[in-house]
């Protein structure tokens, strides 16, 4: 909804437009059920990108590229995980506690303009979609 479906567009924009070019990279959405994301966590999988709002108090539409090491991961409470899960830090935090490999992931953070319930990004994210796939592609290459 709003801006918070940002990742889902980047998706989007990266296949209409062609931008992997490198052989074995996917471009895919894992949507509102971040556990689907526990079938990447294994030995085959180089690497991972995450494409998705985040506040993190910048200007609305400016985005971060983090390791997922620079986030605090907090591993003692479990008892919320649904299969609705929005907090990829929780789902990585499970994964270590069950013993999956997890490969090394690379957050793209964009600051959202509005998380308003309506289906269309605000104008601001949707002028810079391109850009954004642009740079997520280039992360991964």
């Amino acid at each position: 909804m709003g801006d918070d479906g940002v990742g889902i567009k980047v998706i989007e924009c990266i296949h209409e437009n062609n931008l992997l070019v490198i052989a074995g990279v996917q471009a895919i959405e894992i949507g509102g059920n971040l556990l689907n994301v526990l079938s990447y966590f294994r030995d085959d999988v180089e690497s991972i990108l995450f494409v998705d709002a985040t506040r993190m108090g910048l200007a609305p539409g400016e985005y971060r590229v983090f390791s997922l090491s620079e986030v605090s991961i907090d591993t003692r409470e479990f008892s919320n995980i649904s299969t609705h899960e929005g907090d990829l830090l929780k789902v990585v935090a499970l994964a270590q506690e069950t013993g999956y490999h997890i490969p090394p992931v690379t957050i793209m953070g964009i600051e959202p303009f509005s998380m308003a319930s309506k289906m269309e990004l605000s104008p601001l994210l949707q002028a810079q979609l391109l850009h954004y796939a642009r740079e997520a592609t280039a992360t991964i290459g």
